[in-house]
């Protein structure tokens, strides 16, 4: 990949730097011998062919805008050095050592994406509803319940691809009338710590607009209210949690990056990047779901899941179903990592997700 060009051109590149250090020219008229430049050479070359690959931007892959000028300031300064006769051995190798400190530098600001090995399901809605991971955690879209009180019915709707937040045709999905997406149940979302993070757009006031649960409030319930506010239900082995985000909002048909993150003693809420609140009167890791359910996207529990018997000796009505509970409006790009993200991380994945 363009990314590792550059160094997988220079596997020696980082092993060492010499402190550059200014010379002064010598009285002593001994003849001297020229320099060697033929490393340096060699650098110039391996480094301007990584230079001219190398892309800015602010996705994973670039490198961060602003970074390629003080390589290419380094580069030609190199470039000037080695073409000069007059420059001492000493000279040729501090231009080399500061050449490679400048790739130190360019390479650290190559941009990753985040916590890849903590990212347990990454759903992109790019056409389908397959898992972007080599976890395979791939959903399947399906109709779902929408009766009142205890009569569940089924709205008979399915998701439905439209086009996301740059206005790409079906890259997203818009759920109505209980449709919602299914994932099977995996351990690696019952972790004993979490961040779920995902675009949306709601449509209304829904005061149950659920975007991730699984197994509602005896696992884990990401949700707006009523008032447009993250909500986040999380049951741990000291208790059950409900927190919303207070004065963070999330508006009507306006997309928006809502991120929810806890760890034992801390649960957090970000609007487009922006940590909005923060509680600490939460205690112990989230903890592990009796049996096995399904994990719903847009729905509070899969549709088969409600009213049926529990199978690991809960309450009779452990299932039961209380009415309608599913999102109304479009969701993409849910992310779902198995421990709390830094607010800085956050804040990357909106920068990374908020533009083309």
């Amino acid at each position: 990949m363009k990314r590792h060009f550059l160094f997988l051109l220079l596997p020696w590149l980082l092993g060492g730097a010499a402190v550059l250090s200014a010379c002064s020219d010598s009285d002593d008229d001994t003849p001297q011998v020229a320099a060697d430049t033929s490393r340096l050479a060699a650098l110039i070359d391996s480094v301007t062919v990584g230079y001219n690959a190398a892309v800015e931007g602010n996705k994973p892959g670039n490198y961060a805008t602003g970074s390629k000028a003080p390589l290419k300031t380094a580069l030609d300064l190199a470039t000037s050095t080695r073409g000069n006769s007059q420059y001492t051995q000493l000279q040729i190798d501090n231009a080399t050592a500061n050449l490679r400190r400048a790739v130190a530098a360019f390479r650290g600001s190559l941009i990753e994406d985040v916590s890849v090995a903590n990212l347990v399901a990454y759903w992109k809605f790019e056409g389908n509803a397959n898992d972007a991971t080599a976890n395979g955690h791939n959903g399947t879209p399906k109709t779902g319940p929408t009766g009142p009180g205890t009569a569940p019915g089924d709205g008979a709707t399915l998701p439905t691809l439209v086009a996301d937040r740059f206005n790409r045709p079906n890259q997203a999905y818009e759920f109505t009338n209980g449709a919602y997406i299914e994932v099977p149940y995996a351990a690696g979302f019952n972790p004993p710590a979490m961040t779920i993070s995902l675009w949306c757009k709601r449509f209304d006031s829904n005061d149950a607009n659920y975007l991730l649960s699984l197994n509602r409030w005896n696992g884990f319930k990401f949700q707006l209210q009523g008032a447009g506010k993250p909500f986040l239900t999380a049951t741990t082995t000291t208790g059950i949690f409900d927190r919303d985000a207070e004065s963070g909002v999330v508006a009507v048909n306006t997309w928006t990056h809502v991120v929810t993150s806890y760890v034992d003693g801390t649960l957090k809420f970000y609007l487009n990047g922006a940590l909005v609140k923060t509680w600490t009167n939460v205690q112990g890791p989230m903890k592990t779901i009796p049996e096995p359910v399904p994990l719903a996207i847009g729905q509070q529990l899969p549709k088969e899941t409600y009213n049926r018997a529990p199978t690991a000796g809960q309450a009779a009505g452990y299932f039961e179903y209380y009415g309608p509970a599913f999102f109304k409006g479009q969701i993409d790009d849910i992310r779902f990592y198995n421990r709390a993200l830094t607010d800085a991380e956050v804040t990357s994945i909106y920068t990374i997700e908020n533009t083309l």
